[in-house]
């Protein structure tokens, strides 16, 4: 579809008069934007289908953590991302991959909610605040950010469910990827309503 779409522009764009070019270009972004959305949709239900058995090694969570913070924060540099540990290393057992996708889902989620909540009210510190302890034999988690918030929802579980979302262009399957992996890791998460944002909790069990 792509590739017929860009054959389509090339060719037909210099025999339309110059007053319809503009409308001609508008209506292939349109359909461009469709086919981005019929990919994602395509490529988000491949994982969650066929999301494959975690690799279990010893991983610095910080280290994982680190790196999704730091390539997140170019999305959107007016929103002050600060982490928080009680340990310079925090090692669970788990597949890094799939923890990764966890933590860049979380986070790039609160970007989007913040940056949905400025279209309404431009003049607020935008903050996503992130705590990582390590205590006896448990990991804790924690996410709060001052975005749209949760309490919208009359049924927070219906977060969870496959192809539920609020967003334009959402799928609905991030969030059910995200509590799948979370649940492969004998974890568990919540979402807490919070005045004036959202909070998200994860609890690892560090002996499984």
């Amino acid at each position: 579809m792509q590739l017929t779409l860009d054959r389509m522009k090339s060719k037909y764009i210099s025999q339309i008069d110059n007053n319809d070019q503009e409308i001609f270009k508008d209506n292939l972004k349109i359909l461009n934007n469709q086919i981005k959305q019929i990919e994602n949709l395509v490529n988000e239900f491949s994982d969650f289908a066929r999301m494959p058995k975690p690799i279990f090694k010893d991983n610095n969570l910080l280290s994982i953590l680190n790196d999704n913070i730091k390539l997140l924060s170019e999305i959107d540099n007016s929103i002050e991302i600060s982490l928080k540990k009680n340990s310079e290393k925090i090692f669970l057992n788990c597949d890094k991959e799939q923890l990764s996708r966890v933590f860049f889902n979380l986070i790039k989620n609160s970007i989007e909610s913040i940056q949905q909540k400025t279209e309404k009210n431009p003049n607020f510190n935008k903050k996503i605040l992130i705590e990582i302890l390590i205590e006896n034999d448990h990991i804790h988690f924690v996410l709060v950010d001052n975005g749209i918030g949760l309490n919208s929802f009359k049924n927070l579980k219906d977060i969870l469910n496959p192809y539920f979302t609020t967003k334009k262009n959402g799928t609905g399957l991030g969030l059910s990827i995200v509590n799948k992996i979370i649940n492969d890791h004998n974890g568990k998460i919540e979402f807490i309503p919070i005045q004036n944002g959202a909070k998200i909790e994860i609890n690892f069990n560090v002996n499984g």
